[in-house]
């Protein structure tokens, strides 16, 4: 009998202090959140690809907001936020991203939030796409 396995990858937004500290995701509280849950849902972290969308912590605070320009940067993304574009310094983090995606073809990518949804999606709604189900031949962004 073949076994077939399902890799779920599961992207974050950015770093936070404990993620820049030990140059890996979901390692502060927000980690211990996603194990509990990932727990309850009989998933092991282990078998999951965990990523974030900037592989970076938000300077001085840690708000993506920090990324951001009001200028367009006609990368193609559409605003992170109402007037708010990511600098163009910062796209080469998406495209690491959409490599890592790429290079995995996960089964399934768990998008936490917006930022998430922006960098794969290219869609900043998330209040009205929370808790769906997006079905893709492909990672928007990858050729």
């Amino acid at each position: 009998m073949h076994e077939v396995t399902c890799k779920i990858a599961i992207v974050g937004e950015a770093w936070g202090e404990h993620e820049e500290r030990q140059r890996a995701p979901f390692v502060g509280p927000s980690g211990y959140e996603l194990t509990r849950m990932l727990d309850e849902a009989g998933i092991h972290r282990a078998d999951c690809f965990l990523t974030n969308v900037f592989n970076l912590r938000p300077r001085p605070t840690n708000d993506i907001e920090n990324l951001c320009t009001k200028e367009k940067t006609g990368s193609g993304f559409p605003s992170l936020k109402a007037g708010k574009y990511i600098q163009a310094q910062y796209l080469p983090e998406v495209h690491r991203l959409y490599k890592e995606l790429g290079n995995l073809k996960p089964n399934l990518a768990i998008l936490l939030g917006n930022t998430a949804a922006w960098a794969l999606l290219h869609n900043t709604g998330i209040s009205k796409i929370r808790g769906t189900v997006v079905e893709s031949t492909g990672i928007r962004g990858l050729k």
